[in-house]
């Protein structure tokens, strides 16, 4: 059982505002509106896509210890395909991060940026540190349960729609 009890969900939610993570960090609404808002905007309106950024989270929370984040989704290899590679760096450098570091070093930004221009490293590093590690420590310290089948079903469909959306208005000609 979480150690903060969460508050009800909305009405007018879906399973990501209406998580068991949003509801007790919805106990402080400003907080949540400022880590929803950090989130949505690199994940949906940023230039790594959600794809890449699901797949970083993914592959922290087990590592954080976030029981619940763990269940949304298991880690998983990058799909084959023009964003492979980008994935793949991008989930073995957010392990690195989450499990040590103080050990991350100029070569592993050097083999980021055979993919990632500076701006996307800064957007990943800030993914990473402020929304996918942050959240799950969050998570981990307030002893979040894991979620139930259904609800990390429907969590990852929102994403997807989200996905979806936010790769429709980066479409040439949107």
């Amino acid at each position: 059982m979480a150690r903060v009890a969460p508050v009800n969900p909305s009405p007018a939610g879906n399973a990501v505002t209406n998580s068991l993570l949003a509801r007790v960090m919805g106990r402080c609404p400003d907080v949540l509106e400022a880590f929803g808002r950090l989130d949505a905007t690199i994940r949906f309106n940023g230039r790594l896509g959600g794809e890449l950024c699901e797949a970083v989270r993914r592959a922290t929370a087990s590592r954080v210890g976030c029981e619940y984040c763990a269940s949304l989704g298991e880690r998983e290899p990058p799909p084959p395909g023009p964003d492979e590679r980008r994935i793949g760096l991008a989930t073995a450098f957010a392990e690195l991060v989450a499990e040590d570091p103080d050990g991350v070093t100029d070569a592993q930004f050097d083999v980021l940026r055979e993919e990632f221009d500076e701006e996307e490293i800064v957007e990943l590093v800030a993914f990473i540190c402020l929304v996918s590690v942050a959240g799950q420590m969050f998570g981990a310290v307030l002893g979040l349960e894991p979620a139930a089948p259904a609800e990390a079903a429907a969590y990852q469909s929102v994403l997807s729609r989200g996905h979806e959306r936010a790769a429709a208005r980066r479409a040439p000609g949107s």
